[in-house]
């Protein structure tokens, strides 16, 4: 059995694998109920051939897998075990489109390469640090837009986390501030794109974490506690990677390989399309954007299905459903599975046949709406 104490002598992709392992294993059970099929929220099936199976199935996957993630805390890593995780991860994944979150795919990612390169700890590294690359610039480019500014910068972080008079939040100085959010996160991830040394790069992501989990966690909004492993986890392996390690990812003979080049195609070129919606958002690392659809459900009486109403809205903002109760699949997801809604348009519909069918004859209305929240730009769901 390895040390915990002795860390930092392991070898270094023992070091990655462990230091996700434990993160992916505390998000798994801050999100548990995301994994059973026993739950309120519907399961959303994400393909057309995604099985319908007893409650049990999605039970024993995820007890499965919290047994290999704990496997691989307390002993060396080997490849039956990864590969155990990733198929055991893959077929939950495969029952339910709530369980694709971004740290899902990050860890998912990170096993697969140790797979594909125990052998070559350097590409291994290298390959790790192109995904965190691909994370920051992506992200800080998402943010880069109106919506960030209106539902992140102004009423998330001015005035609920610092408490801001409405007075203040208008003035357009402070209003576009926000935006240099969305511009350090961009440099800071093109830092480690090309430049040499990285470790100042390094320490102030590190720092960006830091202040990222003061927002969310106990001391700040308290919110979206699924995600404070991952950003423990990012610190760690930013220290290691590019303060301790000095990750190199970008040189023309590093992506000669043919499993190289298609990672830079997964991490670096295919969310570019979600520019025009061809490529998912949790897949192209837009996070905290603003600028993504959501849904609304429009009833009238839920009185057939009273473990429902915790989810209604007591203030509805945009008035989409005029005189209906307004229930956010958001907040539902948020509350029951600690997780968001997957936002894709496809996700909505799907969610939408699925209600149908486990909560019939509530004649409910499915709206899909954006930033800016113009009432003529909301589409009903047929």
């Amino acid at each position: 059995m390895l040390s915990f104490g002795k860390i930092t002598s392991y070898p270094k992709e023992v070091i990655v694998i462990k230091m996700s392992s434990l993160a992916w294993l505390a998000s798994k059970c801050i999100s548990w109920k995301l994994w059973l099929s026993d739950r309120l929220f519907p399961l959303i099936p994400p393909f057309e051939f995604s099985p319908v199976l007893p409650h049990f199935v999605s039970a024993f996957l995820f007890a499965t897998s919290l047994l290999g993630l704990c496997a691989l805390l307390f002993f060396r890593p080997n490849k039956i075990i990864i590969l155990g995780v990733i198929l055991l991860e893959i077929s939950s994944c495969l029952l339910d489109q709530m369980r694709w979150q971004p740290w899902e795919y990050q860890y998912l990612l990170t096993f697969v390469l140790f797979l594909l390169y125990k052998s070559n700890t350097k590409q291994f590294l290298d390959l790790i640090g192109l995904i965190f690359i691909a994370t920051y610039v992506f992200s800080g480019l998402h943010k880069f837009n109106g919506g960030f500014l209106y539902t992140v910068w102004d009423n998330f972080i001015l005035k609920h986390i610092l408490h801001l008079s409405n007075t203040l939040i208008v003035q357009k100085g402070l209003h576009y501030m926000g935006l240099l959010l969305s511009i350090i996160e961009l440099i800071l991830g093109l830092g480690l794109l090309f430049l040499k040394n990285r470790k100042k790069v390094a320490v102030f992501i590190i720092i960006m974490h830091l202040v990222l989990l003061s927002i969310l966690g106990p001391s700040g909004a308290n919110h979206n506690e699924v995600v404070w492993p991952w950003n423990m986890a990012m610190i760690g392996l930013v220290w290691f990677l590019f303060y301790k390690e000095n990750c190199s990812p970008v040189t023309f003979y590093f992506f000669k390989n043919k499993l190289n080049f298609s990672m830079l195609v997964l991490v670096g070129v295919l969310p570019f399309f979600n520019f025009i919606g061809y490529w998912d958002n949790y897949l192209s690392f837009n996070l905290y954007s603003g600028d993504v659809k959501e849904v609304i459900i429009c009833v009238k009486n839920l009185d057939k299905y009273p473990e429902l109403k915790a989810f209604v809205l007591k203030n509805n903002p945009h008035q989409y459903c005029k005189d209906y109760d307004a229930l956010s699949p958001n907040k539902w997801s948020f509350s029951e599975l600690k997780v968001p809604m997957y936002a894709q348009t496809r996700t909505f519909y799907k969610l939408k046949k699925e209600w149908n069918r486990k909560y019939p004859n509530t004649d409910p209305t499915f709206i899909i709406y954006a930033y800016p929240y113009n009432e003529e730009d909301a589409i009903k769901i047929p």
